[in-house]
Formats: C-alpha cells, sequence, structure tokens
C-alpha cells in the first residue's frame, strides 16, 4: 500500500478551498458572519479528506488516474455553479433555493431557465468551468513539503476542522443529500380527523379560496401604487364588498414554505410540531361538512410533485387546466379557470362549498401571465426607472391588472349566495428593492430583499347575504384588517368565517 504523499496533501487543500471558497467569502464578506465562515471551511476540508480516502482505496485497484479528474470536474462545476447563483441570486445555494426547486413545477422551471439564463451565460459557465477545472488540477498535483512541522500543522488544523462537521449542508453531498431527501408527504397518512364545534348559528354556503403567485403588494394599487393595477378590487372595496388588510405579511419567500403554514395550524410559534402532522384547511372544512374542491392552473408534477399537489389531493374535486406537457410550455392566463369554476360552484347538488383557486398570477415569465388585450402599461410610462428594468415593470404590472380582472370576475361569480372569497399570495418578490439588477425569489439572506418577499396582498370578499346575518364576524374581521396580519394565521380566520373552530381550539 502506497504511503501518504505531497500530491495527497495537495489534492486535500486544493478540494477544500475550490468547494468551501465562494461560501467561506459569502458569509465573511456579505453575511459578516467570520465564525460560520470558519466553520464551513472545516465542514468542506473533512469533506475533501472523505474524497481522498476514496481516491486512496482506489488506487488499489488502479482507478485513481480515472476517478481524481473526474471528481476534480464535479468540484469545478460545483464551485462554479455557487458562484453563478451569488452573482444571480445574491447567495449561494442554501436550503432555500433547495426547497424552491424542489418544491415548484416543469412549467415554472422551464419559464425560470428561460428568463435567467441565456446562452450568453451558458457559454461564460462553460468557459467558467473549464477554467477552474485547469486550475484545480494544476494545484492538486503539486507536491506539497511534507516536513514534520507541515505535518504538525496539518494535524492540528485537521483536528480543528472537525468542528466544523455541523455545517455539513454547506458542502457538495450535503447539498445533493438536501435534494435527495426532500420529499412529498402524503397529508392522507396525517389526517387529524377533527370534531369540528360550531361557533355560529349561520354558516356560508360558499367559501372561496384564491391563492396567487408572487404578487408584490408594492406594485398593487390597492396599497398605494402609482399606477392602477388594481381597478376591479378597488370598486369592490369602494362599493363594501371588500376588506383591504392594511399590512398583510407571507410565512415565507417561497411557495413551499408557505403552504406549509397558510394551509394548516402549523405556525411559528408551534414549530415543535413537523407541519404535515397539523390539521389542513381541507381536512378541517370538510369535518365542517363543506364539500371540498381544488381548481389550479398551475402544474401538478414537479421534481417531487409540488407541495400544493399534496393539499389539492385531500380534496373531494381536483381539477387542473393543464397536463403535464402543456407544462412545459407554460401555463395559459388563468381565465381558463372561468370555464370550470363558476360552472362547479353552480352546478353542484352538494352544499356547502368550500373551493380552493391557485392562480399562476405574477409569475415569471410576466409576458406569459396575461392575453395581449392587457398591453395596458408600455415601457415608456417608466422613464423614472433604469432603461434594463422598464420592461420587467411594464409586463409585471400588466400581468398585475389581469390578475385583478381574474381575482375579480371568480368573486363576482359569489354574487347573490351567501358567500366568502379570500385572496392572497404565496409570497410577494424583490422587484429591484434590493438591488438595481436584482428582480426574483426574495433573496433570505438580504435583509431587503427577504422583507420585500414577504410584502403580499390579502383581501377578503363577501356578499350582501353574508354580511346581513354576520355583523359580529364582519366587525371582527375590520378589526383584523386594521392591525399587522400575518398570513400563516389563515385557517383561524377561515374558522370564524365559517362559524366552526376544531374542538381542540375551542373556548
Amino acid at each position: 500500500m502506497e504511503r501518504i504523499k505531497g500530491k495527497d496533501v495537495a489534492f486535500v487543500l486544493s478540494a477544500a478551498l475550490f468547494m468551501a471558497i465562494v461560501d467561506v467569502l459569502f458569509y465573511l464578506l456579505i453575511d459578516g458572519n467570520p465564525l460560520k465562515s470558519l466553520l464551513i471551511l472545516g465542514a468542506n476540508y473533512m469533506m475533501a479528506l472523505a474524497f481522498w480516502a476514496v481516491l486512496y482505496l482506489s488506487s488499489l485497484i488502479h482507478l485513481r488516474k480515472v476517478l481524481q479528474p473526474l471528481f476534480g470536474f464535479v468540484i469545478s462545476l460545483y464551485t462554479c455553479l455557487l458562484t453563478f447563483c451569488w452573482y444571480r441570486f445574491g447567495t449561494p445555494v442554501d436550503k432555500g433555493m433547495i426547497a424552491l426547486v424542489t418544491g415548484t413545477n416543469n412549467a415554472e422551471a422551464n419559464e425560470f431557465f428561460h428568463t435567467y439564463i441565456t446562452l450568453l451565460t451558458i457559454v461564460l459557465f462553460i468557459v467558467a468551468v473549464l477554467l477552474v477545472f485547469v486550475a484545480f488540477l494544476w494545484l492538486s498535483n503539486r507536491q506539497f513539503p511534507l516536513t514534520k512541522k507541515s505535518m504538525k500543522w496539518l494535524c492540528i488544523f485537521t483536528l480543528l476542522c472537525c468542528g466544523g462537521l455541523g455545517y455539513s449542508f454547506y458542502t457538495l453531498p450535503g447539498r445533493i443529500e438536501g435534494i435527495v431527501r426532500t420529499e412529498q408527504k402524503n397529508l392522507a397518512d396525517y389526517l387529524q380527523h377533527p370534531e369540528m364545534i360550531a361557533t355560529s348559528e349561520s354558516h356560508p354556503d360558499v367559501v372561496m379560496i384564491i391563492i396567487g403567485e408572487s404578487f408584490s403588494r408594492s406594485h398593487s394599487s390597492l396599497y398605494g401604487y402609482d399606477k392602477l393595477t388594481n381597478p376591479h378590487l378597488q370598486q369592490q372595496r369602494d362599493n363594501g364588498n371588500l376588506i383591504v388588510f392594511s399590512d398583510p405579511v407571507a410565512p415565507a419567500t417561497h411557495t413551499a414554505e408557505s403552504f406549509k403554514f397558510f394551509m394548516t395550524t402549523f405556525s411559528h410559534e408551534t414549530s415543535d410540531r413537523e407541519w404535515f402532522a397539523c390539521l389542513t384547511l381541507p381536512e378541517a372544512l370538510a369535518a365542517s361538512g363543506y364539500q371540498t374542491a381544488w381548481f389550479s392552473n398551475q402544474a401538478q408534477t414537479g421534481w417531487y410533485d409540488n407541495i400544493s399537489a399534496a393539499f389539492a389531493a385531500l380534496c373531494d374535486t381536483v381539477q387542473y387546466t393543464t397536463t403535464p406537457e402543456d407544462g412545459e410550455q407554460g401555463a395559459k392566463p388563468d381565465e381558463i379557470l372561468f370555464s370550470c369554476v363558476p360552472s362547479y360552484i353552480q352546478s353542484s347538488a352538494r352544499k356547502p362549498l368550500a373551493v380552493f383557486v391557485h392562480l399562476m398570477g405574477q409569475h415569471v415569465d410576466f409576458e406569459q401571465r396575461y392575453p395581449t388585450s392587457y398591453n395596458h402599461f408600455t415601457e415608456d410610462q417608466y422613464a423614472n426607472r433604469m432603461v434594463h428594468q422598464r420592461k420587467d415593470y411594464a409586463t409585471y404590472d400588466n400581468a398585475t391588472l389581469y390578475n385583478d380582472y381574474v381575482v375579480d370576475s371568480l368573486f363576482s361569480s359569489l354574487k347573490g349566495k351567501n358567500a366568502v372569497g379570500i385572496y392572497f399570495s404565496d409570497h410577494g418578490m424583490d422587484f429591484y428593492e434590493s438591488a438595481d439588477d436584482y428582480c426574483s425569489h426574495a433573496n433570505d439572506n438580504n435583509p431587503t430583499s427577504h422583507q420585500a418577499g414577504l410584502k403580499t396582498p390579502f383581501v377578503v370578499y363577501t356578499t350582501e347575504g353574508y354580511r346581513g346575518i354576520n355583523p359580529i364576524v364582519m366587525q371582527k374581521l375590520e378589526e383584523m384588517a386594521a392591525k399587522p396580519y400575518r398570513l400563516e394565521n389563515l385557517p383561524e380566520l377561515v374558522f370564524q368565517v365559517i362559524g366552526y373552530q376544531p374542538k381542540s381550539c375551542y373556548y
């Protein structure tokens, strides 16, 4: 068996350097956390030792000359990927980004790729990988001086690096493991079988919960935006049909995490329980006697089937307006839901009804979110914005204007009934708020970006029939709307609206 050589040490140090450098620099310079940077370095050093152990054993069967360049290429690819994510999204790959990728669907992933990755980006990325690969091969094949002093310091350094093992996520295998272990829960395996207690003598015949996508409250004229992006909902508000919550806050900045909160009784205060072990809204509504239905203009399938599909599966009726094949080409405008939602409400023989409607909303690519007839805002109306931002402003505001029409039309389908409609977006987005060149899902490592991603609208629509027999509930809703509101409290609001509470929450 060969003894350890200087090239072995050179490989370990090179692998640790290339795997850790992006994370270390980011958390040292941007996050301002030198201790975390050192621990991440230690974790990557220990991972590099594990890689070397594999190479050492592979030399016994004469595979080292094949595996070492392969490891080098993978490490180079990983380094460039982290660099790209830092440059483009303001952070290396973190748990939130992994949740975003694994929790999305095929259509969103396809649109994301075409929006943020150009041919030039691909070419530059390939060139960067090759350059880093050459640099890695050169460094890893240098002869490290194996003096007694150098080996002593290496041993001390190795012992210190053991303290970084808790940061194993910030290594190549750790991130791969984070993706592999992401799985979609079958919520039917965790039903709570609640006993719902009536808290009111009256209950709405229809409850409609409309879930939007990527709606930044900063672009809503309901909340003071200088472009008229919500004319229909403003008219509903002025007519006394709409309660606009003044300061709603999403529970998270991306879909998968937000759904865990507002679709269950899980909250930041009760986080000692797993989210999937908490009572879900579809089950609570079904236990209250409601026929539940889920209509979605988002694709059902994703890497692991997106999280919304898990909640949809709990409903009595489930209908998607797209097929997996359609999803690859991008979803159709949300008015496609008009062909199924109103007719279901009108024709359903069983009452009462609880209807969930999941929109594509304002998800990128913004231009795909609305028909050409909604090209109302144009780039020349944003002369006060940077040139490269103007198209995004115009198309996003057009998508918001169209979304206003869709939500208003769905609410209007409840007119004349004893009904309540709720609309909100699963999260907002960072629309050039943290940086002049950043328009995407919020970067949770940037406080400004994070706060932007939590800003979403929240409105409650009530019909005249509902208001006339529920004055106390209406007063409570008005009081809630005047204060900061956390979307993770949606189940509690729904329970008040329908006049039922789980027995465990009743007092």
